[in-house]
């Protein structure tokens, strides 16, 4: 239910997309870590891209496979679909690039991306490009520093009100920050509410992990990645400070 609820909230942002069919534009095939519900992977596809979405979520996988079967045979042919973690994937197939969208990179540990990388590595051919986006590490830090650490004095804001895909009814989405031992904790709350004045809550929690733009950049460059640029939006705006993002663009040198 709530990923139904997830991918009815986020399908209609678009903003970062002419960004990933720029970063790929002549790097196939592409490899999308976290693929999701296929907000990217489809638009993708549709820019001519050769990809293969990967996800371990099996309701979001099955989510898009069905949309997948909705397009073009020709289209269907540039679409390859793994369930899997991105974590301990290590495929066959070299690729022209890599990206990890969503903010997804940075729900990692020091450790695990260190992992990843050294996965992805193997799977990149010579000059091939690892994009990832992660929020703007400055701005974790400092929320990190000024945040409770419990939940229930965090401030919720209301971000927008969506409706249930199955019966119609609005669904109230907030959002909270909360400080955690590494980092900060996002949450997403999703009060579906009933003509009875029922309150349904589902909540999706993402923690985003302490790293400095330098430790990234030292990542990158022991797995063998050259940073070639660091973006702070999708516009591509350089990295600053009080930038939203932090978008790192890395090519395998090694």
């Amino acid at each position: 239910m709530c990923d139904t609820l997830v991918q009815v909230h986020h399908a209609d942002y678009t903003d970062d997309l002419p960004f990933w069919e720029s970063s790929t534009d002549g790097n196939d095939p592409v490899l999308e870590l976290g693929c999701g519900h296929g907000r990217l992977t489809i638009p993708l596809a549709r820019a001519g891209r050769k990809i293969v979405g990967l996800d371990l979520n099996l309701t979001c996988i099955q989510y898009l496979q069905s949309e997948i079967e909705k397009e073009t045979q020709d289209l269907q042919k540039r679409i390859t679909i793994i369930q899997a973690d991105m974590l301990q994937y290590q495929g066959e197939q070299i690729f022209g690039s890599i990206i990890i969208p969503c903010n997804t990179y940075s729900i990692f540990s020091a450790e695990e991306r260190r992992h990843l990388l050294g996965n992805a590595a193997q799977m990149l051919n010579q000059g091939g490009m690892f994009v990832a986006s992660v929020p703007n590490p400055h701005w974790i830090k400092t929320l990190y520093e000024n945040l409770p650490g419990d939940e229930k004095d965090a401030e919720t804001d209301l971000e927008t009100i969506i409706q249930h895909p199955e019966n119609n009814q609005p669904v109230q989405v907030s959002s909270r920050l909360v400080s955690t031992s590494g980092g900060i904790r996002w949450d997403w709350l999703y009060d579906q509410m009933f003509p009875d004045g029922r309150v349904e809550r589902f909540v999706i929690s993402t923690e985003h992990h302490l790293a400095s733009l330098e430790t990234y950049q030292s990542e990158f460059q022991a797995a063998g990645f050259k940073v070639i640029d660091q973006l702070g939006d999708f516009d591509g705006a350089a990295y600053e400070n009080e930038s939203p993002y932090l978008i790192l663009v890395t090519r395998k040198e090694s």
